[in-house]
């Protein structure tokens, strides 16, 4: 053990503290204060963080990517039901009533869930008036003063992650699914687009409907075709080749020809009472 540890002086004089203080002073000079800029920049991120927290406890309330797609979804529904209401007070004889305003907010979560937004809320609130303190003070303090590099990185940082915040394009939650209606009955048409016609008369008076063929008529041949035969030269004369009868023509006469009477199968009734509903005579 050395001397100096060993005889250590227990006492020290009074003046030692004060003396010190004046003997920094004189060196430091003037003493920094706090840095007003970091301190802005701390309070609006951990702000960020706290919105971030309170869009994943309700994001109905809190996340702007939610909320938007919510309410596109309300109006796309008002917008479907005023256009059939009227329709369906016609059809039961009901009189229309002036539309009652609705509540679009969303359903309160839980209480253990509200009591967590206050919290968020609180701290989100303490954090956003910190910031804009420290904002203001360091204009105030600095007002000609020029921002490094890393400073201005960090703003540019904030105000992306502002944005992002506004616009809802960090939303940590999967938005719901939009609602589109098909205003131009698409099924519908293509179910009952027969009853849309508007000249169904015509259109059948244009295009009648074919009868059947009948099982009694005897199928039709074709002419035989005159075939060489493979191997020989010998080319076919005139007489050889097929010629189709002329048409006879037959003179209807009331004396000699008499009209067939009509039939009386199932296939020629179910003829005549198409010819007869669509006005063929």
């Amino acid at each position: 053990m050395s001397i100096h540890n060993a005889y250590r002086r227990t006492v020290r004089p009074n003046l030692r503290r004060p003396l010190r203080n004046l003997n920094r002073a004189g060196l430091w000079g003037r003493r920094r204060g706090p840095d007003d800029f970091a301190q802005m920049l701390t309070a609006y991120g951990r702000a960020i963080r706290a919105h971030r927290r309170l869009a994943r406890l309700a994001p109905s309330f809190f996340d702007a990517a939610v909320v938007e797609r919510e309410r596109e979804n309300r109006a796309e529904q008002r917008r479907w039901m005023a256009m059939w209401e009227p329709i369906l007070d016609k059809a039961y004889g009901v009189e229309p009533e002036p539309a009652v305003p609705v509540n679009e907010l969303p359903p309160l979560p839980p209480p253990r869930i509200q009591r967590a937004v206050d919290r968020e809320l609180a701290e989100l609130q303490l954090w956003l008036e910190a910031g804009h303190v420290a904002l203001a003070r360091y204009e105030q303090r600095n007002p000609h003063a020029l921002l490094s590099w890393t400073r201005m990185a960090r703003c540019l940082n904030l105000a992306f992650d502002l944005k992002k915040m506004v616009l809802g394009l960090d939303s940590p939650n999967p938005l719901p699914e939009k609602i589109t209606y098909d205003y131009e009955f698409t099924d519908l048409k293509r179910a009952y687009g027969h009853l849309c016609d508007s000249d169904v008369s015509g259109s059948a008076t244009s295009n009648p409907p074919v009868a059947p063929a009948s099982v009694d008529d005897p199928p039709r041949r074709s002419p035989p075709v005159a075939t060489p035969v493979a191997g020989s030269e010998v080319q076919p004369s005139g007489s050889d080749i097929y010629h189709p009868p002329p048409a006879v023509v037959i003179k209807q006469s009331a004396a000699v020809i008499q009209p067939e009477p009509p039939r009386c199968d199932a296939w020629s009734r179910w003829a005549r009472q198409m010819q007869k509903n669509s006005g063929i005579s």
